[in-house]
């Protein structure tokens, strides 16, 4: 069965990761605790010994560990041996007691004290004394496969030179590494299947305002905008939910604005038709509703004006969706030349409007064709305000960043654009300050966009003007 985790529902993902996370992290402690515990212990052990062994010291002396110890070359016969011979810890009533040996220089053990140490140990401690140089050491040895934890003290008794030897069985530092380690992997199992089953509410926790949000974009995508997308969070789902009920409302703005366009355009589409039939089957019966044939004609010229520039603006409708998700093809051109070649098929419009151009010699990449309806739009709207005066101007301009931008300006004599005006003047259906809607300057913004440029309007003395900037490569 092929299990792919990315293809599950989010609170899935959310409850077998974290699970992973605590089922790995359950494994790290399980190795390492041991190890962490076991040198705990041991420093503590040690740490145990040598207290009480200055304790021993302060309180009684060497003297008294020397009258209760038996020495090493005073053996018995082999019967008193058997007596004496070792006995493990596990069977020891003072496994978990601080024993207390003392040695003179030679390795003798002085006195009468029952001896749990076997033979073998205590002449490895022998050498141990012999060649220990500091006043205190600390040693770990094993007897018959039982570790003890041992500390020799260099001392003096009856100005005798002699030596401290202060042990516990390791068994004890691992019978509490063992207590210690079930108590806490026990309390760490309860904590993994708690936080293990908690998961599973903060997976579905987290979740449902991304399924809420599922829901409100399909209803979104049904073009069903009535309701709001409110989750009442301050988070990163909060943002989300903000962004998305932010474009819900723009794509509402949007429509409305775009069916006021339509009905606006759709509507007076019929009067310059009506019109132009109506003239056209009155010149065809031999009457001039002007007058004259040329005056007839005239207001059929006008009206095909009219009816060219509200089919202009359903083409640029058309135009505006397909621009939003086409790619460009950029090519290498003279633009100044374009820019000349723009101007050239625009001027006729208004012959009596005065051009001043000042065009640097400038090649880009760029999408041609793509920026030839950038100048399109601009110099239509330029001719359609200006009074008597248009100016172009083009040059290249670096920014701080180095990078090297062509700017272009649109400036005419025209009326300043209303404050109001100015701020939207590149959305999409946005009113001119003549009451109708329009997308060109919508689209330019696109256009510009996808260029990674840049284009914004502002009121200069005596006019207004639109900037343009387009990164050379």
């Amino acid at each position: 069965m092929n299990f792919k985790l990315k293809d599950k529902p989010l609170a899935t993902q959310i409850w077998v990761i974290l699970g992973l996370v605590l089922g790995i992290s359950f494994l790290i402690l399980t190795i390492l605790f041991p190890l962490i515990l076991k040198s705990f212990f041991t420093k503590e052990m040690y740490a145990r010994i040598e207290d009480s062994q200055e304790y021993m010291l302060q309180s009684n002396g060497p003297g008294s560990l020397q009258e209760n110890s038996v020495p090493l070359n005073n053996q018995k016969s082999p019967e008193d041996n058997r007596e004496k011979q070792f006995k493990p810890p596990s069977t020891h009533p003072s496994f978990r007691v601080v024993r207390h040996i003392y040695m003179d220089e030679n390795g003798n053990i002085p006195g009468t004290v029952e001896r749990e140490l076997p033979e073998d140990f205590l002449t490895k401690m022998k050498k141990d004394v012999k060649n220990q140089t500091r006043v205190i050491e600390r040693y770990t040895r094993n007897a018959d496969n039982k570790n003890i934890l041992y500390v020799i003290r260099r001392t003096g008794v009856n100005d005798q030179e002699g030596y401290i030897i202060s042990y516990l069985w390791g068994g004890y530092r691992d019978d509490l590494v063992k207590f210690t380690f079930l108590r806490i992997m026990g309390t760490l199992i309860f904590v993994l299947i708690i936080s293990w089953i908690a998961s599973i509410f903060i997976a579905r926790y987290l979740t449902k305002p991304l399924r809420k949000l599922q829901g409100k974009v399909k209803d979104i995508a049904n073009r069903k905008w009535d309701s709001t997308v409110k989750l009442n969070r301050a988070d990163e789902i909060g943002e989300l939910g903000e962004a998305v009920e932010w474009m819900r409302s723009q794509l509402v703005e949007q429509d409305k604005k775009q069916q006021t366009f339509l009905q606006q355009v759709s509507h007076e589409l019929k009067t310059p038709i009506m019109v132009i039939r109506s003239y056209a089957q009155s010149i065809y019966d031999g009457i001039f509703p002007r007058g004259d044939l040329e005056s007839s004609i005239k207001v059929i010229e006008e009206e095909t004006v009219r009816l060219e520039k509200k089919v202009r603006s359903l083409l640029n409708s058309t135009k505006l969706s397909y621009l939003s998700t086409k790619s460009l093809e950029k090519i290498e051109f003279d633009l100044t030349r374009l820019v000349k070649e723009k101007v050239n098929s625009f001027s006729w419009r208004k012959t009596e409007l005065e051009w001043e151009l000042n065009l640097d010699s400038i090649s880009i990449e760029a999408d041609k064709d793509k920026l030839s309806v950038v100048f399109e739009n601009l110099l239509d709207n330029q001719i359609r305000y200006a009074r008597s005066l248009i100016k172009i101007n083009l040059n290249l301009t670096e920014k701080e960043s180095g990078d090297t931008y062509v700017r272009l300006r649109f400036w005419n004599d025209g009326p300043e654009i209303e404050t109001e005006v100015l701020n939207n003047v590149f959305q999409k259906f946005s009113k001119g300050s003549d009451g109708e809607y329009g997308l060109g300057l919508a689209i330019v913004k696109i256009i510009v966009d996808l260029h990674r440029g840049r284009v914004w309007a502002q009121n200069e003395k005596k006019g207004a003007a639109f900037y343009l900037e387009v990164p050379v490569n």
